[in-house]
């Protein structure tokens, strides 16, 4: 099966505490290696924890949701919360953003429902591609039947009988 074309999603919802950022960063990893995307485990690994050790860091930092999508060609990976104060301690430190920017293909963040939530996405890169060059026809299992010979046609179904030939009169 090809888990490429599937899409997929997860989520999960944390307290988080700092000893935890990196506990979840592994599930993460196992779940993109369980759908066939090994090859973006690093930078999602990378980009949750630039997005959860701020967070972290602050003691009311309270319920936090990582959500996780796949859909056949990019990765959508979110963090969220509903404290303000973080949202502010996000603010603070451009040097994250610019990480995330930098190892993302697009992030962006937004504020729904009383919670801050910061994303980022990730196209598949994977490095053997399928060229795209049009395929010859799959052979044909089938045996062909032999042409049908030729059937003789009676005389006079079809054909028009044979006029006699005419009489010519010589001069007299």
């Amino acid at each position: 099966m090809n888990h490429h074309a599937v899409p997929r999603y997860y989520h999960l919802d944390v307290d988080l505490v700092p000893e935890r950022v990196g506990q979840i960063r592994r599930i993460l990893a196992a779940h993109l290696r369980y759908w066939g995307l090994k090859q973006l485990v690093p930078d999602v690994s990378r980009g949750v924890g630039l997005l959860l050790e701020p967070t972290a860091r602050n003691a009311s930092a309270g319920r936090t949701a990582i959500e996780t999508w796949w859909t056949g060609q990019h990765l959508i990976t979110a963090v969220s919360h509903g404290d303000a104060a973080t949202e502010g301690e996000h603010r603070a430190e451009p040097d994250f953003l610019a990480e995330i920017a930098a190892l993302s293909d697009g992030w962006g963040r937004c504020t729904a429902d009383d919670k801050h939530i910061v994303w980022f996405s990730l196209r598949s890169r994977t490095e053997v591609r399928e060229p795209l060059l049009p395929k010859g026809p799959a052979p044909i299992t089938i045996e062909a039947r032999p042409l049908p010979r030729a059937v003789p046609q009676p005389v006079g179904v079809g054909t028009p009988e044979p006029a006699p030939p005419l009489e010519v009169a010589e001069p007299a």
